[in-house]
């Protein structure tokens, strides 16, 4: 049986007070920083899915429960649901919804939208243009910006950090890709949404998946450039010239 307040013991254990205090000068999540450096929640995630892994529906108020202890609870918590994608996409959906409207911090954000919130599209088969619209409509930076991330998970791209540790586990490898191939149109749609973006959080996330997937369609981000109305910022344009630069040596 899954047991929420047996990981928290575990990242408490784990934490210190130079941790938390290092991270809290970038990182000031309402539910609060444990200091528990981030290998350590790699770990945990890892090793609770490999000895007590939850199952959806009968584990999720355990889960949002852990998403809502602490920040680095939270990440576990997400990583764990990451995992369960393929058995349950409507249920890691739902929590995925119920947790944007909970995030208040950028990695919380990346890593529901990388993690959950574009797999479990994927994976149910719902609208994904839709939804990710109506995210990206959203007055909450951090939902914009989760929208941007789950783009990510729409470009054959390993996907890093602690919150895949789960699934990492799950399938046995040390870099976990998504899809094969580019869900390019798809992902221009949703840059072109959020290309006016003023908050920065949503503009550094513009500007990484722009290069990344430059790298890998060179010719469409160069056709984007060309046509938002206006241009886009020098910021922009100089960190997606990287990525078509990379793309056309490589293609």
């Amino acid at each position: 049986m899954f047991v929420a307040e047996n990981v928290s013991q575990k990242l408490h254990t784990k934490s210190d007070r130079d941790t938390a205090r290092k991270r809290g000068k970038h990182l000031q999540p309402f539910r609060g920083l444990r200091g528990t450096p981030t290998a350590q929640v790699t770990r945990i995630a890892a090793e609770q899915w490999r000895s007590e892994p939850p199952s959806l529906p009968d584990d999720a108020e355990a889960l949002h429960t852990l998403f809502c202890t602490a920040h680095e609870d939270g990440i576990v918590a997400i990583a764990l649901v990451a995992a369960l994608v393929p058995d349950s996409p409507f249920e890691t959906l739902d929590l995925c919804e119920r947790w944007l409207e909970l995030a208040d911090d950028h990695e919380t954000g990346d890593a529901l939208g990388r993690l959950i919130l574009g797999p479990s599209l994927l994976a149910s088969g719902e609208p994904m243009r839709s939804s990710l619209t109506q995210h990206a409509r959203s007055p909450r930076p951090h939902v914009r910006r989760a929208v941007l991330m789950a783009c990510m998970s729409l470009l054959p791209i390993p996907i890093e950090g602690p919150a895949a540790a789960a699934l990492r586990e799950r399938v046995g490898q040390r870099q976990v890709i998504v899809v094969e191939e580019p869900r390019t149109e798809l992902v221009v749609e949703m840059i072109e949404l959020l290309v006016r973006d003023s908050d920065p959080h949503v503009r550094k996330a513009l500007g990484r998946l722009g290069r990344s997937l430059a790298e890998l369609a060179p010719e469409a981000v160069q056709d984007l450039m060309g046509r938002v109305p206006g241009g886009i910022s020098k910021q922009l344009r100089a960190e997606w010239e990287k990525g078509v630069r990379r793309g056309t040596r490589e293609g």
